[in-house]
């Protein structure tokens, strides 16, 4: 062989060797397709339908990365809680209730997929109804399918097999990383900065810091929260409902006070945008934290978990080599919910999945033992009168980093900008130019531009971009082990009952 050809196929291999490096395996929305593609009758017609609406949405590039795919059924999506009951569907009921939440989770997904595709798409798809038609056709084929899907034990027992929430840890990059070795230096890394938080962090205010406070603009009361979860229906399964009255008093009882030391616009908190030359920026003038409702299991009870997720237009950079600065940055706070509507569990996490704390309140106890390789970061809650006082989640400047959980009483009324709570979903389709939309995500669940220089030491975790933004529903948040913030065992592995043996 010729050197010129030598060296080539020597780039050649380098190159897919990166690639296979960065990107290989990484968990992308891969459409599925129905067996009953090219059927006659009303079923066929369905199942051609999923597949040319899935094939326009993937030229279009804007496949929903945040629910995971069943295979051969293309009407149904799974994320990490509804895959957990897998093994107890074994009454016709609660299949049903199963299926129908998998059901709900595609809807919910092709909404956004279906206001994101081109104009030209949607006509070529239902040039008479529109995008209205291709959603209600979501719908009434979806119900047409799973009913001639299910109707016999063995196919639902074929479904119970097929369905899985794949983690976010990509097995080649670990192999190739030489992990067992390599999350020896990041585990000492961590139990660093676990220590330097441990030394900041309290349950008072803090002190000598020029701050900006983020009120909620409305809230609720006890008395009607209370009032929901008495009267909350529940499935088959356990999940309870909650109409969207209930679902917004819920959120505006227990929407937090943000408090941050300011030194730029980048401490401040607004509403993500694409720009007119689509990058992705924050517009701190308008103020919003987003709402999104999910469920975790702790024993044999089924959790309401209300999750307020605020933006800032970066983590500014210290220098050109700061590992960790880059465009956006975000909190997760999040607030889950006794069987009777009282806080249980508080955590904060950044939106990169990073900087995972936990604070439980007194109506949980630590594990002595936690069964986690890398263990979670664990803090006390304040003590708290649900009925006046607010939370207030205090972060540090630049970093954004949780350095104080404490109360505040709302009678204080203290000096801050109102903010207002909007649906977390609202960023999974954004105007993005002319009447075009986009999500704020890309395929493979990050926010496009906010990649960190740390994904360049950090991939032999098998974490995908590492510090970079991502969608609710794919944070790995641990780099030596697994662990997922949308785990549904996740509270058993930490906690107990106070008096547990």
């Amino acid at each position: 062989m010729d050197r010129p050809r030598c060296l080539n196929l020597r780039f050649v291999l380098v190159f897919c060797l990166l690639a296979a490096l960065f990107y290989g395996c990484a968990m992308l929305p891969v459409p599925t397709r129905s067996n009953r593609v090219g059927e006659t009758g009303p079923l066929g017609n369905c199942a051609d339908f999923f597949a040319s609406l899935d094939k326009k949405t993937g030229e279009a590039a804007v496949l929903d990365p945040g629910v995971f795919r069943v295979k051969n059924y293309p009407y149904l999506r799974v994320n990490r809680f509804i895959a957990s009951f897998g093994e107890q569907v074994n009454q016709r009921d609660s299949f049903v209730a199963w299926t129908e939440q998998m059901q709900a989770l595609d809807k919910d997904a092709r909404k956004y997929e279906i206001a994101n595709l081109p104009d030209s798409a949607v006509a070529m798809l239902d040039a008479a109804n529109g995008r209205a038609g291709l959603y209600n056709k979501v719908a009434a084929c979806g119900d047409l399918l799973k009913e001639a899907d299910f109707r016999d034990i063995e196919h639902q027992q074929e479904l119970r097999k097929r369905v899985s929430a794949p983690d976010e840890y990509i097995v080649l990059r670990r192999v190739l990383g030489i992990y067992p070795l390599t999350s020896l230096f990041i585990s000492h890394g961590v139990s660093k900065w676990h220590e330097a938080a441990h030394k900041k962090f309290s349950n008072e205010p803090p002190v000598n810091w020029q701050t900006i406070r983020y009120v909620p603009d409305q809230t609720s009361d006890w008395k009607s929260v209370r009032q929901i979860f008495a009267a909350a229906k529940r499935d088959a399964l356990g999940i309870p409902y909650y109409s969207p009255e209930q679902r917004e008093a819920l959120f505006r009882m227990y929407a937090p006070l943000w408090e941050i030391q300011i030194q730029s616009d980048d401490d401040r908190i607004g509403t993500p945008i694409w720009t007119g030359k689509g990058v992705l920026d924050v517009d701190t003038h308008k103020p919003q934290a987003y709402a999104l409702l999910s469920f975790t299991r702790f024993g044999k009870q089924i959790l309401t978990q209300l999750n307020y997720i605020i933006w800032f237009p970066s983590r500014p950079k210290q220098s050109d080599w700061d590992l960790y600065g880059g465009l956006l940055d975000g909190l997760n706070y999040r607030v889950t919910l006794d069987s009777d509507g009282a806080p249980l569990l508080y955590e904060t996490v950044h939106n990169c999945g990073c900087y995972y704390k936990a604070y439980p309140t007194e109506r949980l106890q630590v594990r002595a033992k936690i069964d986690y390789a890398e263990p979670p970061l664990i803090f006390k809650a304040p003590d708290l009168d649900r009925s006046i006082d607010l939370m207030t989640v205090a972060m540090e400047s630049r970093t954004h980093y949780v350095q104080h959980l404490y109360p505040l009483s709302r009678e204080m009324q203290p000096e801050a900008v109102a903010y207002s709570l909007a649906e977390y979903g609202q960023l999974r389709s954004l105007p993005y130019s002319g009447m075009d939309r986009r999500s704020m995500f890309d395929q493979y669940s990050l926010a496009p531009g906010s990649d960190r220089l740390e994904r360049f030491i950090l991939w032999p975790t098998g974490v995908l971009s590492p510090g970079g933004m991502r969608q609710w529903g794919r944070h790995a948040v641990a780099f030596v082990g697994r662990r997922h913030f949308d785990d549904p065992f996740y509270m058993d592995r930490m906690f107990e009952e106070p008096g547990s043996k």
